[in-house]
């Protein structure tokens, strides 16, 4: 059976940070490409991650749940049966990359800020086109440099955001490997299940066929699955009236 993996956070830290891994992994991609049209995706990608970063303090909030994880692993210490070589392996890549983030003055973006360049360019991308040659010059020259010179250029610009990209990794990883996958039944094409208020859940993680998908709706002490069938991007998605087996994981720490 083919399947697809889907991700759903249960909290707004959690949401940024699989946010800002997506556009993190879109960058990287365009950024190994030559053409001048994947450069354009790659410097669109690094505006977005600017933007994201722009809504809220992400440093203060990484620092936080790193913190918050760097705890609960120096407690997991005492626990018999603990693979001791692995935890302190996981906790030493934590507390560096917590020193790393800490060391950072002022904000994660400030170097973008103070661009004309990026700037000039951010302006434009609410306007559909709006990047013409005849609108910034500049860029439509820019894109037609050389690739090392262009990739190069934007490696400095991606790289103050790396300290973020590394802390969001291992939180995330973390988190993902905190409970391994069970099998599951969704009647009807519907599950539902309570959580512990005491362990606040983080994310659930779903993989099912790929003829189906999860639409989910949680709260703090339940949460719901729908899986819906849609045969084409043209039709309205309907939900199954068949019994779906899938494997789920309501990941925390």
């Amino acid at each position: 059976m083919s399947t697809i993996s889907y991700e759903q956070p249960l909290n707004e830290r959690i949401r940024t940070f699989l946010r800002y891994e997506q556009l993190a992994d879109r960058f990287a991609f365009f950024a190994r490409q030559d053409k001048p049209y994947d450069t354009h995706g790659a410097l669109l990608t690094l505006i977005e991650i600017f933007n994201l970063v722009s809504r809220g303090d992400i440093k203060q909030e990484l620092l936080k749940q790193l913190k918050r994880q760097i705890d609960a692993l120096e407690l997991l210490a005492d626990q018999p049966k603990i693979d001791t070589v692995k935890l302190n392996s996981i906790l030493a890549r934590h507390k560096a990359a917590y020193d790393e983030l800490h060391e950072v003055r002022g904000q994660i973006n400030d170097h973008l800020k103070s661009n004309d360049f990026i700037s000039s360019i951010r302006q434009r991308t609410s306007i559909p086109g709006g990047t013409c040659d005849f609108d910034v010059p500049e860029y439509h020259h820019w894109l037609g440099q050389s690739f090392t010179q262009r990739r190069q250029e934007l490696m400095d610009w991606i790289e103050p955001f790396q300290v973020v990209g590394k802390g969001i990794t291992q939180s995330l990883q973390l988190i993902r490997q905190s409970v391994p996958f069970s099998q599951q039944v969704a009647t009807n094409g519907f599950y539902h299940q309570s959580l512990d208020p005491a362990t606040p859940c983080q994310m659930i993680r779903i993989s099912v066929d790929r003829a189906y998908f999860p639409e989910c709706s949680a709260g703090k002490q339940r949460f719901s699955i729908r899986f819906l069938t849609q045969s084409s991007a043209g039709e309205t998605p309907k939900q199954t009236g068949s019994d779906i087996e899938f494997k789920l994981a309501c990941c925390s720490f």
